[in-house]
């Protein structure tokens, strides 16, 4: 029986009614005072309770996933997982170095001076930025590497990259959860990449609604302009960061691998590269969320894989999906189907996995040494 689907959990919630039933209708037969009683009670107790917790586990695996089947379970378990590697399209180096003409943040004229901040000491900073792009306003979580502050490297300028959390989540999911900048410190520590301030911006208008980053049609809002204008204007103007594309790039998970694979690819003259763990190429819009009409423009303009036949961009993408993936898998075969020069994807595809964290925080060093090796900026 498969691990997802109905009937598994079916079952598993008849066992856990039929144990709760047994025990009220048994209950009094254990009424005595003894040891042995006291222990029957309580461990029948037990029983129920680790059937209520297994049939509410069995329910969340089976609507986000988290382990697709048996086998994922037990490759979880071992450690063990099947992966294939295989590159599509152009080169990367030359698709994240290549010149391509439109709007990118430039540097301004004086960087203020945020050694005076808490972010001196831990190198994070939380800060509220009014875009006026997008008109929106919202939080930007920011990371900047060891050394940022010291005198020495007043005049260094450093890679962006631009990372973005799943639904749901927060910008903070990168620092408590996911140990991007510890990860990266490592494989700068090995001479792998340079090291990189990490911008991790807002992404739901309002809080806790699901916009997909993208831009809606009347009144909805207009988070892909946020996200790819707004932002790294602010960020250019904000740190010392280079401008050249190709020392920019997107980073997502799931729905933030959806709006990391969107920034980079229909605004390819600001970022240079992505990483995209999990996501997918075409936005994945909740019944009570509808941003645009369902076959209009806004519509268009969103399906990647559409994109990525008829006019490819010059990107530099690292993707991870896996067969047992229903998020990601369905869309980014279709995309790795039609990928084509100058576009440059290493695609690293599993065969049993889920879609859950633990999966692509193990590829996340791997993703980082790509960007190193493969990114002129980051290298």
């Amino acid at each position: 029986m498969s691990l997802t689907g109905g009937p598994f959990l079916v079952l598993v919630a008849a066992l856990t009614v039929a144990a709760f039933v047994a025990l009220v209708v048994t209950w009094p037969w254990f009424a005595g005072r003894t040891v042995g009683w006291i222990a029957a009670r309580v461990g029948m107790l037990l029983v129920v309770n680790v059937l209520v917790l297994f049939s509410a586990a069995v329910w969340l695996n089976d609507t986000f996933l988290f382990y697709a089947s048996w086998v994922d379970l037990h490759g979880a378990l071992t450690g063990t997982v099947t992966k294939t590697s295989l590159d599509e399209g152009g080169n990367a180096a030359a698709a994240a170095r290549e010149h391509v003409s439109g709007s990118a943040a430039t540097a301004g004229t004086s960087v203020p001076d945020l050694s005076q901040t808490r972010m001196a000491s831990s190198g994070v900073g939380s800060f509220h930025v009014r875009g006026p792009a997008s008109g929106l306003s919202g939080n930007v979580l920011v990371q900047v590497p060891p050394g940022y502050f010291d005198p020495a490297n007043a005049t260094r300028k450093y890679p962006v990259l631009e990372a973005f959390s799943g639904y749901p989540g927060s910008p903070y999911q990168w620092v408590s959860v996911i140990s991007l900048a510890s990860d990266m410190a490592t494989q700068v520590a090995k001479g792998h990449m340079r090291p990189a301030v990490i911008v991790m911006p807002q992404q739901w208008f309002p809080a806790g609604v699901d916009t997909e980053c993208v831009n809606g049609a009347a009144s909805n809002p207009q988070v892909e302009t946020w996200l790819t204008e707004d932002v790294p204007r602010w960020v250019a103007h904000t740190f010392r960061v280079n401008t050249q594309r190709s020392s920019w790039a997107t980073i997502g998970l799931s729905a933030g691998g959806w709006c990391a694979n969107m920034a980079a690819m229909l605004h390819p003259a600001q970022y240079g590269a992505v990483i995209d763990m999990g996501g997918y190429f075409r936005p994945e819009l909740s019944p009570f969320y509808q941003p645009y009409p369902e076959h209009g423009a806004l519509a268009q303009r969103y399906d990647l894989v559409a994109r990525s036949e008829r006019d490819p961009p010059p990107i530099a993408m690292w993707l991870e999906t896996s067969h047992a993936d229903d998020v990601s898998y369905k869309s980014s075969a279709a995309f790795l189907k039609e990928a084509k020069a100058p576009m440059a994807i290493h695609a690293v595809v599993l065969r049993n996995a889920g879609h859950r964290i633990s999966v692509w925080q193990a590829l996340l060093p791997e993703s980082l040494r790509w960007l190193g090796h493969t990114v002129p900026g980051f290298g």
